[in-house]
Parts: C-alpha cells; sequence; structure tokens
C-alpha cells in the first residue's frame, strides 16, 4: 500500500512538473509561430518544428528532472535539473520534433490526425529515452515506453485543444497536456515493469519509492555522493544494487554485505527502508556451525545471566549455550530445520564476553548505545553490550 499511494504522488509530482515544462517550452515559442504555420517546404517545417520542439522538450525535461529532484531530496534543485534536464531535452527535443514532422509533412497529406499523434509518440519515446539516462535505474526500455505512451496521450489532447481552442491558448494547453503524460506514464512504467524497488518511510510520515536496479541507491548525509541524504550518518553509509537478481546491501563503512528479500527493512537515520521485489530468488541455504544447536529452548535456558534480551514484554535471559527458535522471534526464519534462529556463545576465555550468532535467513540490523548502526549477516556474531537494539526484520529487541 505504501508503495502504491507512494509511487501514485510521484507520478503526480512528475506529471504536474512535465505539464508546467512543457507550458513554459511552448511559451518561449509563441513570438515565433508564424514561421512554423507560415513554412512553404517539407524542409522549412522540419527546421521550424524542431526549434519549436526542441524548446518544449527542454522544458519538459528539465521541469521533470525538477520533479525528479524534489522527490527525492524534498527541496528545490533548479540548478541541477536545468544541467541534467535542459540541454538533453533541447537536443533530443529538437531531434524528436524533425523526426516526426519529417514523417508528417513528408509521407502524409499534412491532415491525418492518426499519423500526428503517432509522431507525438515518437517525440515523446525519445525525450523518454533521454530521461532514462538521467534518472538512476528508470531504464532505457521504460523510459522509451513510457514516453511514448505519454506522447501518445498527450498528443490526443494535443489535437483536441487545437480544434476547440484558439491558436496560442491550444498550443499551451496541448503541450502542458503532452508534458503532463509523459512525465505520468515514466513512473507508472518504471512501476509496473520494475523487479525491486525500496519504500523509503520517514519519521515524518513522508513515503518515498525508488526502483534498485545495476545503479546503486545511496543513502548518507554528503549530498554530492548519496542519492537521498540522511542527517546525522556517515557521508556515505548504506547502499543498495540488483545484483545477479539479488537486492545487495552495503554498509560502506564496514563493508558488509547482506542479501534481502521482499519484506526485509533496514533502519538509517530518520528513516525505515523497506525493500520490495517482484520475482527475486529466495537466499541459498548456509550451513550452520553445529557447536552453536542446542536442544533447549530459550525460556529454559541459564536463569542468571549477564545479559537479557528484552522483546516487547518478554524478558529471555542470554547465557552461553541459550539459543532463540521461530516461536521466539517469529519474524526470523531458521536455516537449519530445527528452528534455531540465533545462538549465544563466549566471544573468548571470558565468559562474560558474550556473542550472539545469527542463524536465520536475513541479516539483523544492531544500533549500540552510542548509535552506531551496524549489520548483522547470517552466520556473523554481534558482541552483546548493554543498551544495544537488535532489528529482526519487523520485531524490535533490547539487550537489557
Amino acid at each position: 500500500m505504501k508503495r502504491n499511494l507512494s509511487a501514485l504522488k510521484k507520478a503526480l509530482q512528475f506529471g504536474i512538473s512535465g505539464a508546467v515544462g512543457g507550458f513554459a517550452g511552448n511559451l518561449l515559442t509563441e513570438p515565433f509561430m508564424h514561421r512554423l504555420n507560415n513554412s512553404e517546404s517539407v524542409f522549412d517545417s522540419v527546421l521550424s518544428t524542431a526549434r519549436w520542439f526542441g524548446l518544449v522538450g527542454g522544458g519538459i525535461a528539465a521541469a521533470i528532472m525538477f520533479g525528479y529532484y524534489y522527490y527525492i531530496k524534498g527541496k528545490p534543485q533548479i540548478k541541477q535539473a536545468l544541467k541534467n534536464g535542459g540541454l538533453f531535452g533541447l537536443i533530443a527535443g529538437a531531434v524528436s520534433g524533425a523526426i516526426a514532422e519529417g514523417i508528417f509533412s513528408g509521407i502524409g497529406d499534412g491532415e491525418n490526425e492518426l499519423l500526428r499523434v503517432i509522431c507525438w509518440g515518437i517525440a515523446g519515446s525519445l525525450l523518454g529515452l533521454g530521461l532514462a539516462k538521467r534518472i538512476p535505474n528508470l531504464g532505457m526500455l521504460r523510459g522509451t515506453l513510457g514516453g511514448g505512451v505519454g506522447g501518445v496521450l498527450g498528443g490526443c489532447l494535443f489535437i483536441l485543444f487545437a480544434y476547440t481552442l484558439s491558436g496560442t491558448a491550444g498550443r499551451l494547453a496541448g503541450c502542458a497536456a503532452i508534458g503532463f503524460w509523459i512525465g505520468i506514464m515514466l513512473v507508472v512504467a518504471e512501476t509496473l515493469f520494475n523487479k525491486a524497488w525500496l519504500v523509503i518511510s520517514y519519521d515524518n510520515g513522508t513515503n518515498r519509492t525508488l526502483t534498485v536496479g545495476a545503479e546503486p541507491v545511496t543513502f548518507g548525509s554528503d549530498e554530492n555522493l548519496s542519492i537521498i541524504c540522511i542527517p546525522d550518518v556517515a557521508p556515505l553509509a548504506v547502499r543498495f544494487q540488483l545484483e545477479a537478481g539479488q537486492i545487495v546491501c552495503e554498509n560502506v563503512e564496514t563493508g558488509a554485505v547482506s542479501y534481502l528479500r521482499s519484506g526485509d527493512q533496514k533502519r538509517i537515520g530518520n528513516c525505515t527502508i523497506t525493500v520490495g521485489n517482484s520475482d527475486l530468488p529466495a537466499q541459498s541455504e548456509a550451513k550452520v556451525p553445529p557447536t552453536f544447536i542446542s536442544a533447549k529452548p530459550a525460556v529454559n535456558s541459564f536463569t542468571s545471566s549477564q545479559f537479557s534480551l528484552k522483546l516487547g514484554s518478554r524478558i529471555i535471559p542470554l547465557s552461553a549455550g541459550t539459543h532463540l527458535l521461530a516461536s521466539d522471534i517469529p519474524s526470523l526464519t531458521a536455516i537449519a530445520s530445527n528452528g534455531v534462529v540465533a545462538a549465544v556463545n563466549s566471544r573468548s576465555t571470558n565468559e562474560h564476553l558474550l556473542g550472539l550468532t545469527n542463524l536465520g535467513d536475513r541479516a539483523w540490523w544492531a544500533t549500540d548505545i552510542q548509535g552506531d548502526l551496524k549489520m548483522i549477516e547470517p552466520e556473523s556474531t554481534l558482541t552483546l553490550a548493554l543498551g544495544t537494539t537488535i532489528e529482526f526484520g519487523e520485531i524490535d529487541g533490547e539487550i537489557v
């Protein structure tokens, strides 16, 4: 549900941005529209249309990039939007406009509205293709498809407005419609056909959705290093990437890497990240160290312990030899058939220095009393310390 609502908000934001860009781009060309309308040859028509839709395309691309940056950063990024959207949009718009006009004027009779709509689809496809190179993990196919469908839908409205409104008003409304539908359909194509995504839920209730792909999605406090800026964490803290069909999460500071499945959650600074995927394979089984396996349930372990694990209202004593079952922490799944998801062992000859070993099929996230975040991968061990909190998927625990 969060993903759908976030995707809807993203689509509307992109659509409105594209509409503003299309409107503004066409507004700049209006003083020169008489040249296009009075073109005497196919070459003149192609050249005039290239100039016209170059500015319209540049406006649409820059505005959609503005919407993208505002969506992921939460604040305006006008300079970056113009830099990464304006120039290539101008070129893509000019090329697509020239191709479309060449087809329409050279092959058609100048009155075929179906051909005109197809030409708008071509123009939208090239704009979407260009945007795919600027928006991480949008993908060339999704960008081209979304831009093409958006161009067709917007082109239909452009023709409708051209017939029902005056020349200038019709073109302004039509170009706004084209920008709106290109922005909308880019997000629709991205959402329908992506295989992996992240839903970012901030403490203030805001949600954002990003596609995970070959290009890393990075989180950190440095805007120059991170796509998503999170205050009070490392400059580049965590990155997510799709590798060989699996979502990989890397803690950049520690170098720890884990493979995530749908529903896994990570806590970073002021936000919770939920992983989603459509058809990623489950993790392969790993060998479980036999020395950590015991036949005793956690509640029957040693009653005298230096540490305990607090799970809601439950307190589980932790001593060397104690193990936790899937029934103790329902959000975890054991790798072995005996249901053991965690085991306590001595880290050294000092019996009071204990560790909690992850025997489940997903990583944990532990935050110590100083606020440092650490990923505990399957078969890795966390040294127990008072005040440490551990995220076992949907269940949180605390060492007391």
